[in-house]
């Protein structure tokens, strides 16, 4: 029986909005494919072994925890890269993408970032709040969420959504969605993989494809028709 093994980094310090339920999310549609899944749990000090694993998730937390996760990951700087150079996938959500740059500025304070992208993440002296209203060349549908922030990326002019609704990298910047190979990093949270079911969807059915498994039509559940009603309410308001 085939086995697909995640690994959900810092569990415990990079869960500000919930964003746990993006594992739990990807857990459900791929065990309907009939799949076994393991997840691991890990956090600060503990050893990580990233050959194991077909996909690693890392949420959202506070500045002063993604520090923490900063400092913690450089000690495997070389293994994530090679990690991401293998096609593997990571999901980065909410400001800690910022770390996952060339170098991290907090509170004037520069750090080297872990390398994976070609940016900066700095702080701002402002919030960037708000649901976000997204489309992509990814999926024919449209990606919605939430952001609460306050890092923006500079140095990145290219994105894989396009913002038709809300904030990009930057404020005025109407691309978001980082992506190296099988790595994405992006502010929407939501979280992020509940309220687009379809965009779970498309990473499940490339992880899949990946393996060489088939995939199958999953069966639309509550939040396929929670993604919808969405989109019906947002549309009619005055802010789309």
């Amino acid at each position: 029986m085939k086995v697909i093994k995640i690994a959900h980094l810092y569990y415990d310090l990079m869960n500000l909005y919930g964003e746990n339920g993006n594992v739990r999310a990807l857990v459900k549609q791929i065990e309907g494919q009939g799949i076994k899944v393991i997840v691991d749990f890990k956090s600060l000090e503990e050893e990580i072994n990233f050959r194991k694993y077909d996909f690693i998730y890392i949420g959202s937390g506070t500045a002063e925890n993604a520090l923490l996760v900063l400092k913690d990951l450089k000690r495997y700087q070389d293994e994530l890269k090679e990690f991401v150079k293998d096609n593997k996938y990571l999901l980065v959500t909410g400001d800690t993408v910022a770390i996952f740059g060339k170098k991290y500025i907090y509170n004037d304070e520069e750090y080297e970032g872990l390398d994976i992208g070609n940016y900066i993440g700095k702080q701002i002296d402002f919030r960037i709040i708000g649901e976000q209203f997204y489309s992509s060349n990814l999926i024919n549908k449209d990606i919605i969420g939430m952001q609460n922030r306050e890092t923006v990326l500079d140095g990145i002019e290219e994105g894989i959504f396009r913002v038709d609704v809300g904030s990009g990298f930057k404020p005025n910047l109407k691309v978001e969605g980082v992506r190296v190979n099988n790595f994405i990093g992006t502010y929407l949270l939501g979280p992020m993989l509940v309220r687009n079911p379809y965009f779970t969807e498309y990473l499940v059915k490339n992880l899949l494809a990946d393996m060489s498994i088939k995939y199958h039509k999953h069966k639309e559940d509550i939040s396929y028709t929670a993604y919808w009603k969405f989109l019906e309410n947002f549309k009619n308001t005055e802010e789309y």
